[in-house]
């Protein structure tokens, strides 16, 4: 509830007007009492640190291994938590503050999510302090550490990996670690992986800002792995690679993760990173490819490929000109592209699909028409996804859209198409859900621009990396 304060007191003071959702009651009740911002974000930061101290005074024997495993996650997880409160209490920025508060909400039902199946579920609801709205911690972007890829100047780099010893490292892990340890200030620190397979499970740490990862293209500079949540670890920590200091970039590179439909939820890559850019990179998996879990993040010139819900999260992100190849799940399963996670209707987050292709992928069976494929379903009520200008295989089921469980998101959600084409694009068969919408205007469309959507304009433009 003090989150809620801190929040409606900032989105009052901007605008000295209580009629419009969220949070209206307690709207009033802060202008009526000249409540200050400042004021209540301390008591949220002193009542997020009480709860940290609370539950680590638990007697961690009543845990299951599960709860364990999520406990770890979950400090990690609330010490960003005071990270973006703490950052919000010093800006007057409102629309920074709101994504920075976004993010406390999207790392509460992390944590949340690992709990809910162990045995620590409701003693563990019980003390976390409750968030509502958005986030971002806005690294400075350094566009003289490294060059401007679209001229095609070299790059030049701080550490170089490879596997035949011709580099300083031979593992990505102990070249990250080196650049943290060696670092001075916050400049761009540029890593090179050359061509190889690289077996690795990589925590890009939130301490770890403005790092460059680059390699020689996709399927020659790969890392992979295999971790999933058949085999008992944390959906989470299935990631092959995990990315959550701001500022990331990533090149050339295919992240994969290697195990099959049969093992279930196994994500390739894993970002919460804010200003985080993939260029020409490949996400290879099935269930849970790719978590875009929070954060600015912009996707150019990528492949990704899978089954199930295999875009996931509730960051605000651009794919454009990406190729999406959708894979053969197993038997009884259909497949769903997006699951895009957004909690409120006054967020800002979403998943906006630009000028790309759907397509079956080569190594699949899907053209005898015998698996459904949907472009999306809500993984939370007000999921947002639009798909603009974009191009549809034969793949995509005429209802196009596939409700999670149940009908509750149907009023909520906002799924949009614009100017598709393609066998599957015809929307006149597409589900009539209130939520559901066909864009008819640019005017309409430019709203989920790369300029607006993600304010793109103010750091796309710094790392050389092209957009439009």
């Amino acid at each position: 509830i003090i989150i809620l304060i801190f929040l409606t007191s900032i989105i009052c003071s901007e605008v000295l007007s209580c009629d419009q959702p969220p949070f209206i009651e307690l709207c009033n009740l802060i202008i009526g009492h000249e409540f200050e911002s400042h004021e209540s974000g301390i008591k949220a930061i002193n009542e997020t640190r009480e709860a940290l101290e609370r539950f680590l005074a638990m007697p961690h024997t009543m845990f299951d291994v599960q709860a364990k495993t999520s406990l770890i996650d979950c400090l990690e997880l609330y010490g960003d938590v005071i990270n973006h409160l703490n950052l919000s209490k010093r800006h007057t920025n409102v629309a920074d503050v709101k994504r920075w508060l976004k993010t406390t909400i999207v790392n509460h039902q992390t944590c949340l999510n690992g709990f809910k199946y162990s045995n620590f579920s409701k003693l563990f609801k019980n003390m976390l302090v409750e968030h509502k709205v958005p986030a971002s911690n806005s690294p400075t972007i350094h566009n003289h550490v490294f060059i401007r890829l679209s001229k095609g100047e070299a790059i030049q780099a701080n550490f170089v990996v490879a596997q035949d010893g011709s580099g300083g490292f031979s593992t990505i892990t102990n070249a990250i670690e080196a650049a943290e340890n060696q670092r001075i200030g916050t400049d761009r620190v540029v890593i090179y992986v050359k061509k190889g397979i690289y077996k690795e499970n990589i925590i890009i740490k939130k301490s770890m800002t403005n790092l460059l990862l680059y390699g020689d293209g996709i399927d020659a500079t790969v890392i992979t792995n295999d971790r999933n949540i058949y085999d008992g670890v944390l959906t989470s920590n299935t990631a092959t690679v995990q990315v959550w200091g701001h500022g990331f970039i990533a090149i050339g590179i295919t992240f994969e993760n290697t195990a099959g439909p049969e093992k279930q939820q196994a994500i390739a890559l894993l970002s919460a990173s804010d200003l985080s850019i993939f260029y020409k990179c490949s996400f290879k998996g099935y269930q849970d490819t790719l978590c875009i879990l929070e954060n600015r993040q912009f996707y150019r010139e990528c492949d990704i490929y899978g089954t199930v819900d295999f875009i996931f999260g509730d960051a605000s992100a651009v794919l454009q000109n990406c190729n999406i190849y959708v894979r053969t799940p197993l038997q009884g399963q259909q497949n769903t592209i997006t699951a895009q996670g957004r909690y409120h209707s006054s967020s800002n987050t979403g998943f906006v699909i630009e000028n790309s292709r759907v397509s079956p992928a080569p190594d699949s069976n899907l053209a005898d028409g015998l698996v459904m494929t949907y472009l999306g379903r809500p993984w939370r009520d007000y999921s947002r996804v639009v798909y603009v200008k974009c191009d549809f295989d034969n793949v995509i089921n005429p209802a196009g859209w596939l409700p999670f469980q149940g009908d509750s998101a149907f009023n909520k959600v906002y799924y949009a198409e614009y100017m598709n084409t393609g066998q599957s694009a015809d929307t006149s068969g597409r589900i009539t859900w209130p939520g559901y919408h066909v864009l008819t205007t640019d005017e309409e469309a430019e709203q989920f621009s790369v300029r607006i959507f993600l304010t793109g304009e103010s750091w796309i433009p710094k790392s050389g990396v092209p957009f439009s």
